[in-house]
């Protein structure tokens, strides 16, 4: 998809706050109001928008205990029970935060959870392998705090694809700082090198 310079800036104030206002985002770029709220409608009916959201922190709302589980359907529930229509019906529930299909192995599916406590969450999962046991099998269960959440944002991957849509680079790990004592930066090895 092309984006053009202004609609690549629109985009990434509206990434950093959903609530900017066109007249805010029209200064900034030096452009009219109006033609940051054509910019909006446009990319709104590309589908690169589909929504404005809030990011709140979990634990201040009470969500205490995040799960990561690695599930697989039972090959007879793919073939007999389970349409893409029960799969999306089944994800809807209020506890499911993300939902992965995993193309691939032993795991079919990757779900995080949200709940108050561990006693929420030992009674949902006690209720999903007895009425659901036949259909899929918990393979791995990680219990997370709320706590240990450090980011909930994907803003800075978003921000980071669009400076560099047409020149992509190599993702790469931000660097340690050099008066870390503990740092030694590896040297790139040519192919001479390595013989």
């Amino acid at each position: 998809m092309k984006l053009t310079r202004n609609d690549k800036y629109v985009l990434k104030y509206l990434i950093n706050d959903g609530r900017s206002q066109d007249s805010d985002i029209a200064k900034k770029l030096k452009i009219t109001p109006q033609a940051v709220g054509k910019i909006r409608k446009k990319l709104e009916s590309l589908g690169v928008i589909n929504g404005y959201s809030t990011i709140v922190d979990y634990e201040k709302l009470g969500v205490n205990v995040i799960a990561i589980v690695l599930f697989k359907f039972t090959p007879e529930a793919r073939r007999t029970l389970l349409t893409e229509e029960d799969i999306n019906e089944r994800i809807e529930g209020a506890n499911i935060i993300n939902f992965y299909r995993v193309p691939e192995g032993d795991v079919t599916h990757i779900v995080t959870y949200g709940f108050r406590s561990l006693e929420e969450l030992d009674s949902y999962f006690h209720i999903l392998q007895t009425e659901r046991g036949h259909i899929s099998e918990i393979k791995k269960l990680f219990i997370l705090s709320a706590k240990s959440l450090r980011k909930n944002s994907d803003k800075e991957l978003l921000i980071k694809t669009l400076k560099e849509m047409g020149k992509e680079k190599m993702a790469r790990p931000i660097p340690p700082k050099k008066e870390d004592k503990h740092y030694t930066p590896i040297k790139k090895k040519s192919l001479t090198d390595l013989r």
